[in-house]
């Protein structure tokens, strides 16, 4: 991606954390979360079926597509939450 798209990207992100963070204000972080996961699971199909006139047929492959991205996000972001988290017991 290019630096534009990636701005985008990270803007269009944060418009959801922004309403997930609204959210939390009545709602644990743990409901949200599965609401977020949820959404996310049936955003990808939806967009998955967008993508091929045979859903069924390349379920496998998509779902394999969305697993990986979804678990290499995850664990970057781990890595970040980590790091500030030994930063805060630091100090």
């Amino acid at each position: 991606m290019d630096q534009n798209s990636d701005k985008e990207l990270y803007d269009n992100a944060d418009k959801f954390i922004g309403l997930a963070n609204e959210m939390s204000k009545t709602v644990s972080h743990g409901e949200i979360g599965i609401a977020i996961r949820y959404a996310a699971a049936r955003y990808s199909a939806f967009e998955a079926s967008m993508r091929t006139k045979n859903l069924a047929e390349n379920k496998d492959k998509h779902i394999q597509f969305f697993a990986k991205t979804f678990t290499e996000t995850l664990q970057r972001n781990f890595e970040e939450y980590s790091n500030l988290q030994s930063k805060i017991k630091t100090e």
